[in-house]
């Protein structure tokens, strides 16, 4: 499998614009393409994207309640980690408190990005790319296909629409990011237990169906790599390319990046 290039390095302020020997697209006609990476490969950069030289990304969701890191959904499920043990110290055991009710504490009640739009266009912005989803598998729009999204739970706001209407408003150009693709596996550890202790044996929230749909269903299968997912079944394919396209159709964003490659292969 073969990883997209990445078209632009971010760090946790600002992206800067970084062309891996990108022509400006002068084609007359759009170029259509196809599922295949020879067709894929024709893309160009965009002449304003080639042009924009800087730009700021937004990576904000609902780990920043505890403040202890963007891997907190993850590494909170896993015993002896920092963030296990602030969980555990702040919030109590993680079969009782899970990443699902920290979600809930995350009100974004303060959110103006009227406001942050204005500062980052003043600091020189030329395009300005918000996060759509990350690992933890929290969608920051209305999503059609995942009921786990900040409409329906936590800030009860669509995160992205918000975004994209300060940012159009101010006369940028605007983008998504999506960490999506790793999910699936990454959040397996929230289906085990703690192997020592009081709460031995005692499943993590994930591995109650109740809340499969945050937590993914594992449909039995082992796969916590860190990367991607080695072997994902069918089913996570289809939800993964059903949310993502519910995402570019209802927010058509200039720039879409991936957090890496789409580790289904090729349809």
């Amino acid at each position: 499998m073969r990883p997209f290039k990445k078209l632009f390095f971010c760090t946790s302020i600002a992206s800067i614009l970084l062309t891996y020997g990108c022509k400006t697209n002068i084609a007359k006609e759009p170029e259509v393409f196809n599922s295949s990476w020879q067709s894929l490969e024709r893309y160009q950069c965009p002449e304003w994207f080639r042009d924009a030289k800087f730009g700021i990304w937004s990576h904000w969701n609902g780990y920043v309640v505890p403040e202890q890191g963007d891997w907190y959904a993850r590494d909170m499920y896993i015993q002896g980690s920092a963030q296990y043990n602030y969980h555990l110290k702040h919030y109590g055991h993680p079969s009782k408190f899970g990443y699902k009710d920290i979600i809930e504490l995350w009100k974004a009640d303060k959110f103006n990005p009227d406001s942050l739009v204005a500062l980052y266009k003043e600091a020189g912005a030329k395009y300005i790319v918000s996060l759509a989803v990350h690992h933890d598998n929290f969608d920051l729009w209305d999503s059609k296909y995942h009921k786990w999204n900040s409409v329906s739970y936590g800030p009860h706001k669509n995160i992205v629409g918000l975004w994209e209407k300060a940012v159009r408003k101010a006369g940028l150009r605007w983008g998504v990011t999506s960490h999506l693709e790793r999910s699936w596996n990454w959040l397996q550890v929230s289906h085990g237990a703690d192997t020592s202790g009081p709460y031995k044996g005692v499943p993590y929230d994930g591995a109650n169906l109740a809340y499969k749909q945050i937590y993914h269903d594992t449909y039995g299968i082992k796969d916590d790599n860190l990367a991607y997912a080695i072997h994902p079944p069918k089913q996570w394919a289809d939800e993964y390319c059903n949310r993502i396209k519910d995402l570019m159709l209802q927010h058509k964003p200039d720039l879409f990046y991936m957090d890496g490659g789409i580790p289904f292969g090729e349809e």
